[in-house]
């Protein structure tokens, strides 16, 4: 295979260190000082020339007809053009040439050759970075096409197999990476979360996506389900009328269809304070067959549920000691459960951020919320003492690390979020500081606490002045 290369830069450069010696390469630089790194590096290059390759006698003397390649990589967009326009008036078949100013891409465009944009590609790169860190596109062709690669979250998993289950002229979904492996998934329902979805599609890919996801997505509770799992206490514990005003006040601002309301026999009065709210809502009455915790874990399981509320019970020490029983019941359910202290409404939420994937889905669903509710939204990090997770922490690095994750997804959701450096214990510095809101949004693991392991989240869930809620 024999092959001309036009420009002695660092691409160049590059490029040979990848080719192979089975390629017949006659290099061509006009200053002869770019040309001196190159001999007797490179086997595959058999021909330097000091020649300034707009010149079609120069290019004849290179043996332009008899190559299979020619590569007009030089720094002049000009000189770019003239060694196009002689290879396409040569009948090569493979030309590819480097455009630095966008502005000339197409009079290259016009000989119907590969074109490697710099301003142009890199531009687009940096901007789908700004947009979204979490999104790859790659160009392909001229531009005309895309392959991108997005990672599929539990908040838009739903969306996507939706999307994916409707046929495109613009786009198809090309395969899915799951743990480093490609597969092929033969229906949208067999894509899951943390999936790399990767799409094939025209030009402007990443536009079509963030329309479907961001605006016509539906938000937090819906990108669980439809509906709110309401859980009355019986009548002698349980407040109905904060309870029910906290709940009403999350399902309509947040745009739920349907509460089902599950109460214990002896909270059979509740029934009455709900018809209040039926003009307005869509709810359902439903008693309690076998405890509350149990029918509400099981209803929550046979519908859409988006999320569960219940009412503060109250905590002991023996709770801290086996693990509160609002944790273990979010462990059992399919959606985040809200835990109702009648601090609505939610004004300023707080996450608490670690950098874990609980923390990060907690920031998320509150960045959510507090678009549709129009709060303000906070986020706190706990740098804990040296001697408590063995690791320094003075040069600040942790810090800077787990900050710059909130960045990304605040600008990610294009929302404001405010930030909070505490240093000591974490419990006492987020209680302390949760004083100022009215909702505490908590990442709940997936791993249940053994015996006498006193779990953050569970003491957070207790001694919070707020409502609560574990997503």
């Amino acid at each position: 295979m024999k092959i001309i290369i036009c420009g002695a830069g660092r691409i160049t450069d590059e490029l040979l260190k990848r080719i192979g010696e089975n390629w017949e390469i006659t290099l061509i630089e006009k200053e002869a000082a770019k040309l001196d790194p190159f001999p007797g590096r490179f086997p595959s290059v058999v021909r330097l020339m000091a020649e300034d390759a707009s010149s079609p006698v120069v290019l004849q003397e290179a043996g332009l007809a008899e190559q299979d390649c020619v590569l007009a990589m030089t720094d002049d967009d000009p000189v770019n053009l003239a060694i196009a326009r002689f290879a396409r008036e040569a009948d090569i078949n493979n030309i590819l040439a480097v455009v630095r100013d966008p502005e000339m891409l197409s009079e290259f465009q016009k000989l119907d050759i590969w074109t490697l944009s710099l301003a142009s590609d890199t531009a687009r790169k940096i901007y789908q970075f700004l947009k979204d860190p979490r999104i790859r596109i790659l160009a392909l062709g001229e531009g005309d096409a895309e392959l991108m690669e997005l990672t599929v979250s539990s908040q838009n998993l739903s969306r996507l197999q939706d999307m994916t289950s409707q046929r495109d002229p613009e786009w198809r979904v090309a395969g899915v990476l799951r743990n480093n492996t490609l597969l092929f998934p033969d229906h949208p329902s067999d894509i899951e979360e943390d999936d790399r979805l990767l799409v094939l599609g025209k030009s402007g890919l990443y536009a079509v996506f963030s329309d479907r996801l961001g605006e016509d997505r539906p938000h937090f509770p819906r990108t669980y389900g439809q509906q709110m799992i309401l859980a009355v206490n019986d009548g002698t514990s349980c407040d109905a009328t904060g309870l029910l005003n906290e709940a009403f006040y999350l399902a309509q601002g947040t745009q739920i269809e349907q509460i089902k309301a599950v109460h214990e026999k002896s909270a059979s009065d509740i029934r009455e304070a709900l018809s209040r709210w039926s003009e307005s809502l869509r709810i359902e009455v439903l008693e309690a067959e076998d405890g509350l915790n149990k029918s509400v874990i099981s209803i929550a399981h046979g519908t859409d549920a988006g999320i569960v509320v219940l009412q503060y019970a109250g905590g002991s020490f023996l709770q801290s000691i086996f693990g509160n029983r609002l944790v273990k019941m979010r462990q059992k359910l399919p959606c985040p459960v809200l835990m109702a202290k009648f601090t609505n409404p939610y004004e300023r939420l707080l996450i608490p951020f670690d950098g874990s994937q609980s923390s990060r889905r907690a920031l998320e669903i509150g960045m959510d919320l507090s678009r549709q509710l129009h709060s303000i939204i906070s986020v706190v990090t706990v740098v804990e003492p040296p001697y408590l997770h063995g690791r320094s922490s003075s040069d600040g690095e942790w810090e800077r690390y787990i900050l710059n994750q909130v960045r990304e997804l605040s600008r990610v959701h294009n929302t404001r979020v405010e930030e909070h450096v505490r240093h000591g214990n974490p419990v006492k510095e987020i209680l302390a500081i949760a004083c100022d809101y009215q909702l505490l949004v908590i990442g709940s693991g997936e791993k249940e606490t053994g015996l006498f392991s006193i779990d953050v989240t569970d003491i957070l869930a207790d001694k919070a002045p707020c409502s609560v809620l574990l997503a």
